[in-house]
């Protein structure tokens, strides 16, 4: 059984809502983003193409997949881009969107609870997450 490395990052005040923020836990750099007053995401600040600082660059959206000829952009504040060389993720589950790729973040369960911030660093709870 899988034990818990659940851990307080800050309390809620300290990550302003639609702003990634780095945050220092067990010798890793984690981005956390706050999406609303209840929802929040974390992850690694890797990029595991060749391990840029993916959470340097506030998140942004991406062009959505669409009939030729058109553009849309979508997925507003859930798309974290690498400064590196522009590979594109899903804060939420860490995958490359509309892709096939098997290339993907490290995303960490997040959660709000007593006006705090908690990052499950747990080796099989972000895998889980990441499935």
């Amino acid at each position: 059984m899988a034990t818990s490395e659940e851990i307080s990052v800050g309390s809620v005040e300290d990550f302003p809502v639609g702003e990634l923020k780095l945050v220092a836990a067990h010798n890793r750099e984690i981005g956390v983003l706050r999406r609303s007053d209840d929802t929040v995401h974390a992850v690694r600040n890797w990029c595991p193409h060749k391990g840029a600082p993916i959470c340097k660059v506030q998140p942004t959206g991406t062009a959505l997949p669409g009939p030729p000829g058109t553009l849309t952009w979508g997925m507003e504040g859930e798309i974290l881009r690498c400064p590196w060389h522009g590979f594109e993720f899903d804060i939420k589950t860490g995958e490359r969107p509309f892709t096939d790729s098997r290339m993907r973040l490290r995303v960490y369960p997040a959660r709000i609870a007593n006006g705090e911030v908690l990052i499950d660093l747990s080796p099989r709870k972000a895998q889980e997450q990441a499935q």
